[in-house]
């Protein structure tokens, strides 16, 4: 089968991280692309950043809704 080594090579990956766990997260850049260090220590921020960002978006969305108020929006002939 082909899934077979990849899961063969995933379980490898994980359990070297698991034995040797600072090398994992403190690995250097090759010296060619040091001066991406800034952009690569942002980098594991920028999913949280969008996931903060769906909140901030739902909330925005939710006050527009409130001060549209979107009776009049959708059925702008409707008497009460």
């Amino acid at each position: 089968m082909l899934v077979m080594p990849n899961i063969l090579s995933l379980t490898c990956i994980c359990f070297n991280s698991f034995l040797y766990p600072t090398s994992f997260f403190f690995a250097k850049l090759p010296e060619a692309y040091a001066i991406f260090n800034p952009i690569v220590d942002v980098m594991p921020v920028i999913p949280v950043l969008f996931f903060l960002l769906a909140f901030v978006w739902q909330a925005a969305i939710e006050y527009i809704a409130a001060a549209v108020n979107l009776d009049q929006l959708f059925y702008p002939l409707h008497l009460h």
